[in-house]
């Protein structure tokens, strides 16, 4: 980043007479040596002090810019360089200041990335090509801020559009969820139903397990039954025969009495 100064007076030719009564000046040399020192806050007081001694000097407050500058405060340097294009006519020089104030919006930038401090610099380095579009060293920062200008918007639009595939990704997610959900609700209910199919099945083979039982209790009851009418009817059968043995015995006897008597 290109950066401008108006060459500082450094008053060297001056008698002491001269220096005594002018304390304007004696306050722009103060301001010139704490400068080059690296002093940049105490060379932008002396700076101040020697405009404020004369209103006139222009020279005085536009080197209080740069030393506010130099020394990170950006917004004194913007009211400096505001009054000293206040004070002159000459539109070169309008337009150095107006690319160092375009310079404190774009250093703002760098530092915090700050968009609106982009669009500032972009603006002001614009003016400074009205007043005069032959200063390259615009042009080159001009186009320089341009490009972060066109970086930032593509980032802020990849970031829109990964917060769009977030968001789809968190709808898929969810409407997977759901569907988990709803396929475990029917994974469970088809548990159930072939649970209960399988109870009624069991209860079905095992209702002719004990009907058979029963009847196999039944039939044994019945041969028992039988057994017993069997019996009863052996025994029966048993007692006609004694009987018919005995009588068929008597009947012998009976006989066998008629011979003797014979």
């Amino acid at each position: 980043m290109n950066y401008k100064l108006i060459s500082l007076f450094i008053i060297g030719s001056f008698s002491n007479f001269v220096m005594a009564q002018l304390n304007e000046k004696l306050e722009l040399n103060e301001g010139v040596k704490s400068y080059e020192q690296g002093d940049y806050k105490t060379a932008e007081q002396h700076f101040l002090n020697s405009f404020n001694e004369n209103p006139e000097y222009s020279t005085a407050i536009y080197n209080a810019g740069n030393a506010a500058y130099l020394n990170g405060n950006f917004e004194s340097a913007r009211e400096y360089y505001d009054q000293y294009i206040n004070t002159i006519e000459n539109k070169n020089e309008k337009a150095e200041a107006l690319h160092n104030i375009g310079n404190t919006y774009l250093k703002n930038f760098k530092e915090k990335k700050d968009g609106k401090s982009l669009a500032e610099s972009i603006n002001f380095y614009k003016e400074s090509l009205r007043n005069n579009p032959s200063d390259e060293d615009t042009r080159y920062n001009l186009a320089y801020a341009l490009n972060q200008l066109q970086q930032q918007q593509q980032q802020e639009k990849n970031n829109d559009q990964q917060q769009n595939n977030d968001n789809k990704d968190q709808q898929k997610d969810k409407q997977d969820e759901k569907g988990d959900q709803q396929k475990d609700k029917q994974d469970e209910k088809g548990d159930q139903k072939k649970n209960e199919q399988e109870k009624k099945d069991d209860q079905q083979n095992n209702k002719p397990q004990n009907n058979s039982k029963q009847e196999e209790e039944k039939k044994g009851e019945m041969s028992q039954k039988q057994i017993e009418k069997n019996l009863d009817a052996i025994n029966n059968d048993e007692q006609k025969i004694l009987r018919k043995v005995n009588l068929k015995k008597g009947d012998s006897k009976k006989k066998t009495k008629q011979t003797k008597d014979w």
